[in-house]
């Protein structure tokens, strides 16, 4: 039984929340069935779907963050327990490089979000010629867009890294790092667009193996290319750029074969001129609103970097850097989370079920909650061994040690954040997460971390980084669940 496209009992009409006013048109028809996705999740268990779709997701997610992880485990041990200060360095560059390069995977997320919702929306509508046809052209359209952005971002790379604070050979091996790793995001794209076609179906294992591929491609060539192994040339922190970059092409291949001749998800041959445009539009209404909340984290993440680096020393911002790539170990599976609510809400939002739209929410809340608390013991536990690993420098081991102690318990709100953003993305409602999270990044997050970094040093800035996260998690919450609508927007 399906339920009403109006509001829903503690979700008041659109007119009285921030989408003021609801177009009848995108209310879908109720109770259509998405026959052309492979699998149906407007029937069944929702708590079932997503733990379904988790457990590939995570992994997928776990094999991404490893690679960071094994980027800054060999670029911290570059110059063994002789030189403990080459690690140092190689850390530092890579934490004054990582604000650009998210903006750029930040991009590449928001025109997945926008993906992902057209083709998900056009099969909860029944529309599967249409998904088909949405799915080709996202791909045509990340590939101009990440072009553009791309090219924007090698031009000022010099003048924003000096920004930043950085100089001598920290920025001259950041900007070696993103001289390679840039251009590669345009590859990403492409990777990222057969990702998010597949998971619109509801797949699960065969958008993971695409993540999987890359990954461990770039895991596996990663010491070949760092430290100059067999024939290869010792590149140190533009090896690291260049194996990611290498794993990313062979998965942005392995994806289009996957969606063009084994699912056969997409459609160059429909496309026309009115339908580009109107598949374009389709995936920028939510694309390009989502591109801006993904691009508000790491602009976030720059201000705080600068702050960091400007009110400590070298070695506080390696330390920085490196608890921060460590502390993906607790967030993986909420990433993984938010790639499983799309394909729900999207699903179900396009059959006007806004009963299984809402459950799906409260499901993924309940999810962040446990899988932190967890997290946040186990971390506290191994903090400094786990440092140990990445650092011969016992100084920004010691100056990294409290993050664990403080950040990750309030990991499960800043989880209710990106998690509620993906929700809504996937029912065509951008503007939520927008707003979501342009008030933890740049109205707290930043702000906080700064004021942090002043008054207490990096012990500072970790204090403002955990409460920017419990306070922007509880607002999301509370509005997702009380004041927006639940319905989807046509595709």
């Amino acid at each position: 039984m399906t339920s009403p496209t109006h509001s829903e009992p503690g979700h008041p009409a659109p007119d009285a929340t921030l989408d003021s006013a609801l177009d009848p048109a995108s209310v879908p028809a109720v109770g259509v069935k998405p026959s052309g996705a492979k699998i149906d999740l407007t029937q069944g268990s929702i708590q079932g779907h997503i733990l379904r779709m988790l457990g590939p997701f995570s992994l997928a997610v776990i094999a991404l963050i490893s690679t960071g992880l094994v980027d800054s485990f060999f670029l911290g041990n570059l110059g063994g327990e002789t030189n403990p200060q080459a690690g140092t360095i190689a850390l530092a560059a890579l934490g004054i490089a990582f604000p650009l390069t998210f903006i750029g995977n930040s991009a590449n997320i928001g025109l997945g979000a926008g993906t992902m919702s057209a083709i998900s929306r056009a099969l909860g509508e029944g529309e599967v010629e249409r998904a088909r046809r949405h799915g080709a052209a996202a791909i045509l359209f990340a590939l101009v867009v990440m072009a553009g952005l791309v090219t924007l971002m090698i031009l000022t790379m010099p003048s924003v890294t000096r920004l930043m604070g950085a100089s001598g050979e920290v920025r001259s091996q950041a900007l070696s790092y993103l001289a390679i790793s840039l251009p590669g995001l345009v590859i990403v794209s492409i990777a990222s667009m057969c990702n998010n076609t597949l998971r619109a179906h509801g797949e699960a294992l065969l958008p993971s193996s695409i993540m999987i591929l890359g990954a461990i491609l770039n895991m596996v060539i990663d010491p070949f290319l760092i430290f100059g192994l067999g024939p290869f040339p010792r590149m140190e922190v533009a090896g690291a750029a260049l194996a990611t970059v290498i794993g990313n092409t062979v998965a942005a291949i392995y994806g289009l074969y996957l969606v063009r001749f084994v699912r056969r998800a997409i459609d160059f041959k429909g496309i026309r001129l009115a339908t580009l445009r109107h598949a374009w539009a389709t995936i920028a209404s939510v694309g390009v609103p989502a591109m801006g909340t993904n691009i508000i984290v790491p602009v976030g993440t720059f201000f705080a970097t600068v702050a960091v680096t400007r009110m400590t020393s070298e070695v506080g911002l390696a330390a920085f850097s490196l608890a921060s790539r460590l502390e993906l170990l607790s967030v993986g599976l909420l990433y993984a989370l938010s790639a499983c609510i799309g394909s729900v809400t999207g699903q179900n939002g396009g059959a006007g079920r806004t009963d299984r739209v809402e459950e799906a929410f409260r499901v993924s809340y309940r999810i962040c909650i446990i899988w932190s608390t967890l997290m946040a013991v186990v971390l506290a536990l191994i903090a400094k061994p786990m440092l140990g690993l990445f650092s011969n420098d016992p100084a920004l081991i010691e100056m990294a040690v409290p993050y664990f102690y403080i950040v990750p318990i309030t990991i499960f709100a800043y989880g209710f954040v990106f998690v509620t953003a993906a929700g809504f993305n996937a029912l065509g409602r951008p503007k939520y997460g927008f707003i979501f999270t342009f008030i933890r990044s740049l109205i707290l997050y930043a702000p906080l971390v700064a004021l942090g970094a002043w008054q207490g040093g990096l012990f500072g800035a970790f204090i403002g980084i955990a409460v920017s996260n419990f306070l922007s998690g509880l607002i999301a919450r509370y509005w997702a669940l009380n004041r927006a609508p639940m319905t989807a927007r046509k595709s």
